[in-house]
């Protein structure tokens, strides 16, 4: 009976994390003076890492050891390893804008981070244990492509809440003498979110049918 062969995933995954995240590409570990270096060849150094970078974005990739990973089967014999990606975000300017920034208080002396960085939550997956297997290096490629979608996801989420923490400290400055903080603030998110829930039910602004949209009008 012949041999079962299973389909490899990699090319659909390389299609498919190439769409998402066009230019992504392995910066460590280095192939210098490898021609013809793709995505679908994924490689780990001696402590089992890998860094990627794609739109300013860097992803650490973590490899675990073999281990026995199956939950649902404690039987089993089958190793396995955990895949970690992180990605991380480089803040340019953030040093320059925090050097303009005032002291909130008494410090002997301030010191500055030299690389401040923006970490998003690890996405993490298992992969078959051999990494000589198209399956691992698919799995590494999904894992890191799921990394950067926790980025974005995790950025919108940020701009909702920096919002939010603007709304606080400009409410604050309003609040009349005497009035409590709590119930101010209370007051205020009550408002605002009468405020939202009346734009998301106004229906979008229509054009008159007089209006001159650049087309004759309808008899």
């Amino acid at each position: 009976m012949p041999e079962e062969i299973i389909p490899s995933p990699l090319n659909e995954t390389v299609a498919a994390v190439a769409a998402a995240c066009p230019g992504l590409r392995r910066v460590h570990p280095h192939s210098i003076g490898v021609p013809g270096v793709t995505l679908a060849d994924v490689r780990l150094d001696p402590k089992g890492t890998a860094r990627y970078t794609w739109a300013g974005y860097e992803v650490l990739v973590t490899v675990g050891h073999e281990a026995h990973l199956d939950r649902d089967a404690p039987d089993s014999t089958a190793l396995h390893r955990e895949v970690r990606a992180q990605a991380t975000l480089l803040l340019a300017q953030m040093v320059s804008q925090a050097a303009a920034m005032d002291s909130f208080g008494h410090v002997e002396w301030e010191m500055t981070d030299h690389r401040p960085e923006l970490v998003f939550p690890a996405a993490l997956a298992v992969a078959t244990a051999d990494t000589n297997d198209p399956r691992f290096a698919s799995a590494v490629l999904a894992t890191i492509a799921k990394a950067l979608e926790f980025a974005r996801i995790a950025t919108g989420h940020a701009a909702v809440q920096a919002e939010r923490a603007a709304d606080e400290v400009r409410w604050e400055s309003e609040r009349p003498p005497g009035v409590r903080q709590a119930k101010w603030a209370r007051d205020k998110r009550k408002e605002k979110a009468e405020r939202d829930s009346a734009t998301q039910a106004s229906p979008a602004p229509t054009l008159p049918a007089s209006a001159d949209t650049g087309e004759e009008p309808l008899d």
